[in-house]
């Protein structure tokens, strides 16, 4: 005994509807993607070349805008180091030199003996 399917107008449109997105589906896949050959994908490949060296070009100048940005800070920042270091060594050297002259006018006997010796000792070295 066999079944006998009853056919309604719905159930054939059903049917009908769910092999039609298929057929739309692969009409306009051919439609709007032809087959690729060598030719378009050397162009593709040509244009993703071309896209990446502008890219490559961007990102050079923005790394070397960043880089002059610090550099131009940083040197600022070292000049004004060099400020200080020679502020300090300013200060410092005129308190050495204070203090020295201090130190040679409370002992003038040892400052000569000092030097004398100093100069035996240049001499010394000199004549080797």
């Amino acid at each position: 005994m066999q079944k006998s399917r009853s056919r309604t107008p719905g159930s054939t449109a059903q049917h009908h509807n769910l092999e039609q997105p298929k057929e739309i589906k692969m009409s306009l896949d051919s439609k709007t993607n032809p087959q690729p050959t060598a030719a378009t994908d050397i162009e593709a490949v040509s244009r993703q070349l071309v896209a990446l060296r502008q890219d490559m070009s961007r990102l050079t100048e923005t790394v070397s805008a960043i880089a002059g940005r610090r550099s131009s800070h940083m040197a600022a920042d070292i000049a004004e180091g060099f400020d200080e270091a020679k502020h300090y060594a300013e200060s410092k050297g005129r308190s050495a030199e204070a203090q020295l002259e201090m130190s040679v006018a409370s002992h003038p006997f040892m400052t000569i003996g000092l030097a004398a010796g100093a100069g035996f000792l240049v001499g010394t070295l000199s004549r080797r």
